[in-house]
């Protein structure tokens, strides 16, 4: 209908043209009154004609085209808005993902601490008990060897005296009279 307007607007408009045209020196509208009344209802007729066949079809062809344009829009913002959304998804998976990434990294550091922490007082704890036996077994070496030295002082002390006296000293009250003396030898060292 809107096309239907267009043409006819044009039509009038062209009217004051033509009597423009006939004050002039040029002369476009012809003398014959009848070839114009024909020409007018031809055109009338042609026309109303093309308003029945032609211009509704092709203003519906032009609404369809409209529509198909109109939906394509509609389709393309969708379409950007869903991949604005995916975008957005994605960038919240991506940054959920840092942050688990973090914090493994984070978990992982703190078990290594946790790790080299235990490794470190164990082995503090091993060296510690290492020297403590080490420490025990010196002592008891220790202790054996003076037990030999009284040992070995006292016999040869008794020999020492047999053989001086030329005669057979109890060893038991020697061996008491020698621990007495080397007890006083410590005392008199320690003093």
């Amino acid at each position: 209908m809107h096309r239907l307007l267009l043409i006819l607007t044009t039509l009038t408009a062209s009217l004051p043209a033509a009597a423009w045209a006939a004050s002039g020196e040029v002369d476009v509208m012809p003398d014959n009154v009848g070839l114009q009344i024909w020409v007018i209802l031809t055109f009338l007729v042609m026309f109303f004609l093309l308003a029945k066949l032609a211009f509704k079809p092709i203003g519906e062809a032009l609404d369809r085209r409209s529509r198909t344009i109109k939906e394509a829009l509609d389709e393309a913002e969708k379409s950007r808005a869903d991949a604005k959304q995916s975008l957005e998804q994605y960038q919240r998976q991506l940054a959920e993902a840092r942050n688990e990434a973090k914090q493994i990294v984070e978990e992982a550091k703190a078990l290594g601490e946790n790790v080299r922490k235990e490794v470190v007082d164990k082995a503090q704890s091993e060296a510690q008990a290492l020297v403590q036996r080490s420490q025990e077994e010196l002592r008891r070496e220790k202790d054996k060897s003076l037990q030999e030295l009284r040992d070995t002082v006292a016999g040869l002390s008794v020999q020492i005296a047999s053989r001086v006296i030329e005669k057979q000293v109890d060893e038991a009250a020697h061996r008491q009279l020698i621990e007495t003396l080397i007890n006083d030898l410590s005392k008199n060292q320690k003093a």
